[in-house]
């Protein structure tokens, strides 16, 4: 085989041959022309005289070109172009065009072959004009001065071969290599492996360009080798890289909404349980909070802030294009990316259900090459970060008797008793109840594929005992992702993933009469079972509760098993040059049986066992055309979209009261005195249509704008319209910043856009007659029951969607070539149309009924910055920090001046209120002044009070403490929160680390009130804080015992600051080197140790201020009993093959 280079380095290859590269001289076109006669003539003359005629050049391949004979008929003012369709294609052939230059090949010719001929026609630099005569009627070959380009005069080339790897030593496909200041290039295959031809006269100082997406680019001196391997570092994101917003993509710089990312191996650097654990710290503008380090509970999102009162303000979870998807089925090791989108611009094509911000999470797919194999696992250490400081039993006996004592009764604990207790110190009941468990987490995955067709499969298994006794949750997830690229215009890809999910609690998670807190007010005097009999001691007469937590947390039972199976087929037609449409389709069941048994020793009520079986169904068809298309210095994008979701729930309830065994417990219902059977049915709909707009100007003047419908069978007024516009400005591509050694990137943008919140339930807008209750309540007859129907509550038949209008300004850089990035952002949310859940009047059924009322606005700016600030030789140092400023405030109410609402948990008080012009989440209460001393006795007396109880402020000075004199007493809701991610590698070890924290938040914290005993039984307390009360020798500001509930009110007594700052996780990884890995045929081979919440700076004196019970946000920042975030030691593995 003969090599040809027509200055071009480079083979080409078609139809399994290897070309023979012929090229003709150009000739000037006849000044007149005639239609000939049609005939047969070999192609090859017909390619001479076309060559003439349009001053083109051929390649193809003389063996195949030669044989061919054609019926050839010149016609005038036919161009080159359509001559080639009309004798090429009835020849079986086909070409592909680069500038002048025409290949001609086999239309059989495979696919790979297609593709090199199509690099190598890149690499061709014609000869100069001028050293081609007129008119030439022969071949360079043949031509005296085509000796530059002749096969036996060619110029010298250098071969380069060598591999490209990742930061992790694995093959990095798709790697551009191009010699610096041409257009020569090539690009690595399946396996990181590339060849490269460059002019041997420049090879020993010529330099190659190393490029690939998220990887910082590499130059690299040939110096006359011609083996050069290169390891690619991963860089921070570039504005050229391709992100996903919703329903496509786009290049980061042209993106005008305000977004940011999290990638796959950001995600890796922790051992993960949920996805949502993956945003906590890593990006401005998102807070991420617990409600419960209970196995299997989910955190609460927020993103700019919370914007329903009673509503959902979780952000919309978009997965693989599944609107709404559950996140719990997602396992964070199958996750390719998540993008956030944050403004109203970039959210309004979700219309109704865009307030408060959407996800977009994107999983893996398989890459072409080989199959790969990869395996990791981890082991977790969990326990309680810490205790809270209560008495021992020889103290709680002491103040026992002084609380006695003070009210006048006899010592309830003799010396003899007491001497006995501080010789056995008596039941520690947080050490009984909490659990120091280990968390198991497998994951095996298997990917490759060719050109055509791509697949990924994964399976994970995560075992996750609770930090109290008896609680788990385990959950097994599968996933398999294919591509398949049927033919030139279509390509297919199909997503299924199951989840199956089984746990078990206690119960009341969060409250009162939960067993987390219960071990906090139980009587420490008493042992956990009675000596004589090993039963349980379900009752004793000290502390601050009844019923023995160990008895409880063992005989109340939650038992919940789910299955989650969801398959998404997406299809993708390009009918024309730049136009598309997709077309995706998602069917989701989930089916879910929950048993709760709540034995003898766990309720002061009814005690019963019952079943819940529920199953669902939900159906998403989306359809868009997408059309893309670049004219000159325009280029535009534009997308038309409908899309309809449809879903529907079954379920069905048995329950039976006061067995007469629990022994089977839910097995056996009728067993129960009573037996109360339920069921149900639901289904709604919505309808969308959505248009946008992508344009851009020369790069530099950028325009997005959409407007999505959506109509919904929630409501009486169906439909409604949001509407978005952006803007942005890539300043950095002006003349004038050409020269700039300053920036590398600089963008302004800036957005105004409407979303809703669907926070309407399905049946809200219909009078409903209700038939539930808790047992039959007419007889007719005197002893035959009938059940009850009695009309439900009020309705409103106007309600309408809580509404978000957003503007948002900000800013994109980054400077010293893409080593420090910075991003601000400012931005204004008004949210109108609020719901919220009124009283009903007695004359009107009574209930709670629904109405829209007011507004609340959020205002807040972010900034984030990034950079590499160490990047020498084997040591790189890549850091992020990011700070998120909001206020909010209420700003209407529907006329009322303020909303009183209730707290938490069985024993919630009212708490929290709303009020025009300040923040929701706002604490309700008495002031805390304090208590009354000695020299105030004849000032307490006016007040029903006495030296030692609590004092608090008069509001309206009427020297009683009433109603009025509540007022706001603190704010659940954060004045900034941070995050502060870094990494630092050195060879082949790296270790990260990340501070999360909050600022100028508090709790009020109904556990730590109730250590002191604060129930309306006024029963004894538990904190250590108790040997502190005032006494008339000794005053304090703790109130002394006393029987006045006063003592006790909500209060900002009980008001914490929460402020902290968390080394949420620190992970050191080994990475094994290649050349050990390639003797025993492993590809990769890491072993890492790891910690979460290793330590906390606050002066918070609960067990965790990161965690509260506000489920919204009225209640956010009250807490009862939350079983606090795990602090955990790991070692892990990852293993690819």
């Amino acid at each position: 085989m003969k090599k040809i280079n027509l200055l071009m380095m480079g083979m080409l290859c078609v139809g399994g041959s290897v070309a023979n590269a012929q090229t003709f001289a150009r000739g000037q076109v006849p000044q007149s022309q005639r239609s000939e006669q049609p005939s047969y003539r070999s192609l090859d003359q017909v390619l001479r005289d076309l060559e003439k005629r349009h001053s083109v050049y051929f390649m193809y391949h003389n063996d195949k070109i030669k044989s061919l004979q054609v019926q050839y008929q010149s016609r005038n003012g036919e161009g080159i172009e359509e001559t080639l369709d009309r004798i090429l294609k009835a020849n079986g052939l086909e070409y592909k065009k680069h500038g002048k230059i025409y290949a001609i090949f086999p239309k059989d010719a495979d696919s790979n072959s297609v593709r090199e001929l199509k690099q190598s026609l890149r690499q061709i630099q014609l000869p100069p004009a001028n050293t081609l005569p007129a008119n030439a009627q022969t071949s360079l070959d043949d031509h005296p001065g085509a000796s530059t380009i002749s096969p036996e005069n060619a110029p010298k080339v250098l071969n380069i071969r060598g591999k490209v790897t990742d930061e992790k030593n694995d093959a990095l496909p798709g790697v551009s290599i191009v010699l610096k200041g041409t257009q020569r290039g090539t690009t690595t295959n399946a396996e990181g492996q590339y060849e490269l031809e460059i002019p041997d006269e420049s090879a020993s100082g010529a330099v190659l360009v190393y490029s690939f997406v998220g990887y910082a680019s590499q130059e690299v001196v040939v110096g006359g080798r011609t083996s050069i391997d290169v390891g690619m570092q991963v860089s921070e994101r570039g504005l050229d890289e391709i992100v996903v917003v919703g329903y496509g993509e786009q290049r980061k710089s042209d993106v005008t909404g305000a977004s940011s990312s999290v990638s796959a191996r950001e995600i890796a650097k922790r051992p993960l349980v949920r996805v949502e654990q993956a945003l906590q710290g890593t990006t401005s503008g998102v807070t991420v909070s617990s409600s419960s380090g209970q196995p299997g509970r989910g955190l609460n999102v927020r993103i700019r802030g919370a914007n329903s009162i009673t509503g959902s303000n979780e952000p919309l979870y978009v997965i693989d294009g599944f609107v709404g998807g559950n996140i719990e089925s997602i396992n964070p090791n199958d996750i390719e990316s998540l993008e956030i989108l944050k403004d109203a611009s970039s959210a309004a094509i979700y219309g109704s259900r865009g307030s408060n911000g959407v996800v977009l999470i994107t999983t893996k797919t398989g890459k072409e090459g080989k199959a790969r194999v990869n395996f990791s696992t981890w082991f977790s250490k969990a326990s309680i970060p810490r205790k809270l400081d209560l008495m021992n039993a020889y103290d709680f006996a002491r103040t026992v008797n002084a609380q006695f004592a003070s009210t006048g009764n006899a010592a309830a604990f003799s010396d003899q008793r007491l001497a006995e207790l501080k010789a056995s110190g008596g039941t520690d009941w947080q050490d009984e109840l909490h659990e120091e468990p280990w968390i198991q987490n497998y994951q095996l995955d298997v990917s490759g594929g060719s050109s055509n067709v791509r697949y990924l499969f994964s399976a994970n298994y995560l075992d996750q005992p609770g930090l109290i006794l008896n609680q788990y949750y385990k959950r097994t997830t599968l996933r398999a992702n294919i591509d398949a690229k049927l033919n030139d215009k279509i390509d297919l890809k199909f997503n299924v993933a199951a989840m199956l999910p089984k746990s078990r609690n206690n119960g009341y998670s969060g409250d009162l009469v939960d067993p987390f807190t219960q071990a906090t007010e139980w009587d420490p005097t008493s042992p956990v079972r009675d000596p004589a009999t090993g039963q349980f001691i379900y009752t004793a007469p000290y502390g601050s509760i009844q019923y023995n937590p160990i008895a409880r947390a063992t005989n109340q039972q939650f038992d919940n098993r789910q299955a989650n199976v969801t398959g998404t087929a997406i299809l993708t037609y390009r009918i024309l040059k730049g136009l598309s449409f997709t077309t995706i389709n998602t069917y989701e069941i989930r089916t879910g049986f929950t048993q709760n048994l709540f034995g003898p020793g766990t309720s002061n009520g009814v005690l019963y066992a019952e079943g819940n079986a529920s199953r669902g169904g939900f159906f998403q068809n989306s359809n868009f055309l997408t059309y893309k298309n670049t004219f000159g210095d325009h280029s535009i994008t534009v997308t038309a979209l409908y899309e309809q979701q449809n879903g529907n729930n079954t379920s069905i309830n048995a329950r039976a009261n006061n067995l007469s065994s629990y022994a089977l417990g839910y097995y056996n219902l009728s067993l129960g005195a009573t037996q109360l059977t339920s069921s149900g049915y639901s289904q709604d709909a919505l309808q969308s249509y959505m248009g946008r707009v992508n344009y851009s100007y020369k790069d530099k003047y950028l325009l997005t704008a959409a407007v999505r419908t959506d109509g919904s069978s929630h409501l009486t007024q169906k439909y409604s319209t949001f509407p978005s516009l952006a803007l942005g400005w890539n300043v950095a591509n002006e003349n004038f910043m050409k020269e700039s050694r300053v920036f590398s990137d600089l963008k302004l943008r800036a957005s105004y856009g409407q979303t809703g919140n669907q926070a309407v339930g399905a049946y809200a807008t219909i009078a409903q007659i209700s038939t539930g209750g808790p047992q039959p309540a007419y007889y007719y007859d005197g002893s035959t029951p009938s059940v009850s129907t009695p009309l439900g509550a009020p309705v409103s038949k106007n309600l309408k969607w809580e509404r978000t209008e957003q503007f948002d300004v900000g800013l994109d850089a980054s400077f010293l070539r893409g080593r420090l990035t910075f991003t601000a952002d400012a931005y204004k949310k008004n949210i109108s149309d609020l719901l919220y859940n009124y009283q009903a009047p007695f004359y009107m059924g009574g209930g709670d009924y629904l109405r829209n009322i007011g507004s609340v606005e959020n205002r807040g700016i972010e900034f984030s910055v990034g950079g590499t600030p160490v990047t020498s030789g084997k040591l790189r140092w890549t850091t992020n920090f990011n700070i998120s400023f909001n206020r909010n405030k209420v700003t209407d109410l529907g006329g009322l001046d303020n909303v009183i609402v209730n707290g938490i948990g069985s024993a919630g008080n009212s708490a929290s209120i709303l009020r025009v012009g300040r923040p929701l989440g706002e604490f309700y209460g008495y002031q805390f002044l304090g208590t009354w001393k000695t020299t105030e006795a004849e000032e307490a007396t006016k007040y029903g009070m006495k030296p030692g109880d609590a004092k608090y402020t008069d509001v309206d000075g009427d020297h009683a403490y009433t109603a009025a004199d509540r007022m706001p007493i603190g704010n659940g809701t954060p004045k900034y929160s941070f995050g502060f991610i870094n990494d630092v590698s050195y060879g082949d070890f790296s270790l990260s680390f990340m501070f999360q924290g909050t600022h100028g938040n508090q709790i009020y914290s109904q556990t730590l009130a109730y250590l002191w005993g604060g129930l309306g039984d006024q029963r004894n307390a538990t904190t250590q804080d108790a040997l502190n009360i005032w006494t008339p020798q000794h005053e304090t500001d703790n109130p002394a015992f006393s029987n006045t509930s006063k003592n006790f009110n909500n209060s900002s007594r009980y008001v914490y600051n929460a402020s902290y700052i968390k080394l949420k996780n620190v992970s050191l990884t080994y990475k094994v080197p290649a050349l050990v890995l390639n003797k025993v045929k492993i590809r990769s081979l890491e072993v890492y140790l790891s910690s979460q919440n290793l330590f906390m700076i606050t002066k918070y004196p609960g067990y965790d201020p990161e965690v509260s019970n506000g489920f919204n946000a009225i209640t956010q920042g009250l807490e009862m009993g939350v079983i606090p975030n795990a602090k955990t030691y790991t070692v892990g593995l990852r293993l690819g093959l």
